[in-house]
This record gives C-alpha cells, structure tokens and sequence, in this order.
C-alpha cells in the first residue's frame, strides 16, 4: 500500500505524510468525535479528523480504494460528513497540529482496512439465527471410531434483551431451537424458549461483623424464571421409535453469580415439567415431572468470540398411571460446550462447535440403565449476530 500513501502525502490539499518503511496498520478515526471533510484541488473529498490534546489530525480519502491506491466507490457504513464546514487546515498547521494518514470511522463493532473497506469484528452469538453441520460419535470411551453420527442444529431466533434501569434485567428468546442425530436417529427441539435474570438492589439480608473494624455484607436473592414449550425428544431404541413430549416447563431460578450486564451467570434452577411419553411397550402416558438444573452461561471476551455453556440437569417423572413397583424413574444429564469464531463470511460468523456430554436414564424401554457418553465438533454460520452493545 505505499502507493496509497505516495499518492496522499501528493494531494493539491497539502497534508504531509510520515514517511515509514513497512508502515503498520494507520490508526483509525473515532466513531464518537466530529469528523470534518473538504475538497482539495482535484475535487476529491477528505476526511479529517483532530484530537486536541495530543495535537494530532488524521485524514483518509471519503471512498474506498482499490490495490493500486484509486478511489473506486463510497465509504459503507459511515456518517455523514458536510463539506466546507468551517475547517481551517491552515489554522489547525498554524496552531502545532500535525497530520498524519489515517482510516475512516466506523460503527461501533466494525472495522476497516487500509483501503476504507468496512468488516464486523464483535459479534453477539445471543443475538441471532444460526444452522450447522457437525460430527457426534457415541459412546467415546467404549469405542471411539465405532460410530459415523452426523448431527444438524439449528436456531430460528436467538434474542436476548437488555434492560438497564435501576433493577437491571434481561430477557432471553429462543424460537424453534435444536438438534437432529443421525445414525442412529434422535432429535431434540423446543418450539419457545423464555427465561429472565433479575438483580435486587436490595438485599435480601444485610449482615454486620464486628471482627476488627465494623464491616457490613450484603446478601442478595436474585431470583427469576425460566420457561419452556412445544418441546419434543424422538429416540430410535431396540423396542421402535419413542416420543417424550414436554409440553410445558415451568422453573424458578437463583442466580448464584452475574456479570455486570447479566449476560453471564451461574445459576440454580428447579420446578416442574407437564410431559407426555410414548413408547411401544407402555404405549402413551403422562407425567409431572420434578426438575432440578445448574446452569454456567459465560461470554469469555468483549468481542464475544469465545462462549462457554454448561448445564447438569436432574428429571424425576411422577406418571399418572404407576411405571412400576419399587422403582425410580429419573433422568440425569450434564453437557459442556464451547464456541468460537473461526471467520466471517459476508459479516455473518461462522463458528467452531465442540461439546462433551453425558445421559443416564431409565424411562425409555430398550435404553440401558447407564451412562452413555457424546462429544460433538462441527461449524455453526449465523445468518444474523449484530455487534455486541457497548
């Protein structure tokens, strides 16, 4: 690009450029200070930026550039800047100022290269619709190479909502959210998906030590709600096909541990869930179920490039009709997972997906009555995840 920077430090508008061999990337204009433009002699437009206190102006052509250092098309995702607003370069010169080539401004979340072009660089991945592909053997420790599961999931919207006022609050959306396995077949999916954190400002209890100086701890409940419907778990087993339909969820939770925005948490939840289950050897039966569930959300970075989730969950069905004698029916689960952003394509990410689970259960006929275990790796392409707030 030292053609770029020839060509600039010629203009007819006479701003001088510093001279570098190998320069690295110019800094970037502020999103959140003026910036002015004005024609030089040839009639292209400049913008130019000033920070007062290091007496320092950037500048870079209003347009995008091509490899060669020409104007080729108008900057994307910028603001609007007026000409011939007043800006006296001769006076900023007069006054000490120095000017140095720069970028142009962009949003927040965005970025640019050294030619003007616009890229997003944060994403919210608890903003979005997403599909992806993967590879999930089963039973890993009995024999890792026995299985070919391919595995498909999918989230038509992902929404999560902040609300910052005096007792900070954020709603989480998910529509029509899940996984189908294949070889052999199961499938997992929840039609709506609704939970809220809270944070109390008042405290629950406020505790007073008197070792040493006086010191007082506060002891908050943050309590909220977690809520489920339409969901549905198909099963292939020895004995035919099974159906478990939750078709409502209801759960109180704590949250242990927020993060200053809510965004990450760790919490207890526990509640009931209306179910019906279908299996060839006890037919269809209903069911009110106790569940219990530790859940860890976690947003690792400020560009949102890394999540972790964890959920261990505990289900215990309470049938309408008896399952039978002297026997205790009850799911358990527990499931790791990690994303990151691997690259952009068109400003949508696509991310690499990796999880470590297990199950044990006793409810499905043909199911053993132990622990299975699952890893899963695949890429997920989000067709919409906006810039993380600020």
């Amino acid at each position: 690009m030292k053609s770029v920077y020839a060509a600039l430090a010629a203009i007819g508008i006479a701003l001088p450029a510093i001279s570098r061999a190998d320069p690295p990337l110019p800094p970037m204009m502020d999103p959140d200070r003026p910036v002015h433009c004005g024609r030089d002699r040839a009639g292209d437009t400049w913008r130019m930026q000033c920070d007062d206190a290091k007496k320092l102006c950037l500048y870079a052509p209003d347009s995008e550039l091509d490899a060669d250092g020409n104007r080729v098309r108008p900057l994307e995702q910028v603001r609007d800047c007026a000409e011939n607003d007043g800006f006296d370069r001769a006076a900023y010169e007069k006054a000490g100022y120095q000017f140095i080539p720069g970028r142009p401004d962009a949003p927040w979340g965005w970025s640019r290269d050294e030619r003007g072009r616009v890229f997003q660089v944060n994403f919210d991945l608890h903003r979005r619709m997403y599909f992806g592909v993967g590879y999930s053997p089963q039973k890993i420790i009995e024999n890792p190479l026995e299985s070919t599961r391919s595995t498909v999931d999918f989230g038509l919207l992902v929404l999560d909502i902040y609300d910052p006022g005096p007792e900070p609050t954020r709603h989480r959306i998910r529509l029509l959210e899940g996984e189908v396995a294949l070889q052999p077949f199961s499938a997992e999916v929840t039609l709506a998906h609704y939970d809220m954190s809270h944070r109390f400002m008042d405290p629950l209890l406020r505790i007073t030590t008197f070792v040493g100086e006086p010191e007082r701890h506060d002891l908050h409940l943050d309590l909220g709600m977690f809520t489920e419907a339409g969901g549905l778990e198909l099963r292939q087993t020895s004995y035919g096909d099974t159906e478990l339909w939750k078709h409502a969820t209801a759960q109180v939770t704590m949250d242990l541990w927020q993060s200053a925005n809510l965004e990450s948490f760790v919490r207890l939840r526990t509640g009931g869930i209306l179910e019906g289950q279908y299996d060839p050897v006890n037919g269809y039966r209903s069911a009110l179920t106790e569940s219990t569930a530790l859940d860890i959300d976690a947003v690792l970075d400020p560009a949102g490039f890394h999540n972790v989730r964890f959920e261990l969950a505990h289900e215990l069905p309470r049938y309408f009709t008896p399952y039978a004698p002297n026997v205790l029916v009850q799911r358990m689960h527990a499931k790791l997972q990690y994303e990151t952003i691997v690259l952009a394509i068109n400003d949508q990410p696509l991310s690499l997906h990796v999880a470590a689970g297990g199950e044990k259960r006793n409810d499905i006929p043909g199911v053993p009555d132990q622990w299975a275990f699952v890893v899963d790796a695949g890429l997920r392409f989000s067709l919409w995840a906006p810039p993380r707030p600020r």
